[in-house]
């Protein structure tokens, strides 16, 4: 009987406080000090998965926040170094920078893939590499991993470059199901890793149990959402040959700048696979939850396992005096703990801010127009 463990942790958001405050005087960023606090969590697994929100860019001038993201490689070799070995890349911020940061992007992983053990998914620079599945084997446990993300902010995939990116649209359903399908034969786990649903909501939206069915019943063992921005709960499918699948909707941010309800709170799957008499399967799955700190300057951003996290850091969390003085709301680690278990068993709604997609768009206008005009008006 072989055990290995799979860890995940959600979007890696590199808003400019976080570039600003990885700056070296000397020229150059340093991005290891977001990783310090998780190094143990990640170390104990086998597979750790980070789902790299932004693109990674070669030029420096390329570097930016929202709303076109553009982050310097090196978080690349950051996440590296806190052990992550795999990295999802399909995320509607894949497009940002065009097809020539997608490239740039790959290149950077396939040069680290030849001192490192690592494996990037979502984007690709050819048809071929699309229609290779990822496998992660560990243990004599073999892992598929897949990902897909259901929006690209209206950045058009051009047909030249179709494969770019890994959609989940309407017109890619029977691609997907084909591709979930060959990695049940390749595979003794299956993993999909979608970037889908709507941002600020506690809960998933129609379509996000929609496709959790697709890949349920196309053959997925297990189902880790991101996007979102805040945590989802997690539940378990059914499928049609009566299945049990795990699909957690969203794990949030793992680490960001975003000053709105429920950002600071992520999540990190903790997913234990088996196999013994040449099956495998899911004998556990949940969240470890995740606090994103910063202090009174945005000099230094980090993330701490909420279990260690302290009222103290909370009092000096930046984020939070904002959170305080823009919603009233005070937090600090009774507020984070009852938060995640409202989540967790879909109490949370009630309380939040944003009731339905149409809040949450009407609030991403406004970001998008402030951000254009140089605004930030949570601060």
């Amino acid at each position: 009987m072989n055990t290995i463990r799979l860890r995940a942790v959600g979007d890696n958001l590199i808003h400019r406080q976080l570039y600003e405050a990885a700056r070296l005087t000397e020229g150059g960023y340093d991005f290891h000090g977001m990783y310090e606090h998780i190094l143990g969590l990640i170390n104990e697994a086998e597979i750790a998965v980070i789902n790299q929100e932004t693109i990674l860019v070669e030029d420096e001038n390329k570097v930016s926040s929202f709303p076109a993201f553009g982050s310097p490689m090196v978080v690349g070799d950051a996440i590296i170094d806190a052990g992550f070995n795999v990295v999802t890349h399909a995320s509607n911020h894949a497009l940002d920078k065009g097809y020539k940061a997608i490239c740039d992007t790959v290149s950077y992983w396939e040069r680290r893939q030849e001192d490192k053990d690592i494996v990037y998914t979502g984007i690709h620079t050819s048809k071929e590499d699309q229609e290779k599945i990822r496998v992660v084997v560990r243990d004599g446990i073999r892992v598929a991993i897949l990902n897909y993300t259901s929006t690209l902010n209206y950045h058009p995939v051009m047909p030249s470059h179709s494969y770019c990116v890994d959609v989940m649209k309407g017109y890619t359903k029977g691609r997907i199901k084909k591709q979930i399908e060959e990695a049940r034969k390749i595979a003794d786990i299956v993993a999909v890793f979608p970037h889908w649903g709507c941002e600020y909501l506690y809960e998933p939206v129609d379509i996000q149990k929609e496709w959790a069915f697709i890949f349920a019943n196309a053959g997925a063992d297990i189902i880790i959402g991101t996007h979102p921005h805040v945590v989802q709960n997690m539940t378990v499918i059914t499928t049609l040959d009566n299945r049990k699948v795990p699909c957690i909707f969203s794990l949030g941010n793992y680490i960001s700048c975003q000053v709105n309800q429920g950002t600071m709170l992520g999540g990190m799957a903790d997913v234990e696979i088996t196999k013994g008499n040449n099956r495998a399967k899911i004998t556990k799955a949940k969240i470890i939850p995740l606090v994103t700190h910063t202090d009174d300057h945005y000099s230094h951003f980090t993330t701490y396992p909420l279990s260690s996290y302290t009222d103290e850091l909370a009092g000096e969390n930046k984020i939070f005096k904002i959170m305080e003085r823009n919603l009233g709301i005070r937090i600090d680690t009774e507020y984070l703990n009852k938060l995640f278990n409202d989540i967790m068993t879909k109490q949370a709604m009630k309380d939040s801010i944003f009731k339905r997609p149409s809040d949450v768009t009407w609030a991403n206008i406004e970001g998008v127009y402030n951000a254009l005009r140089g605004i930030n008006t949570k601060e």
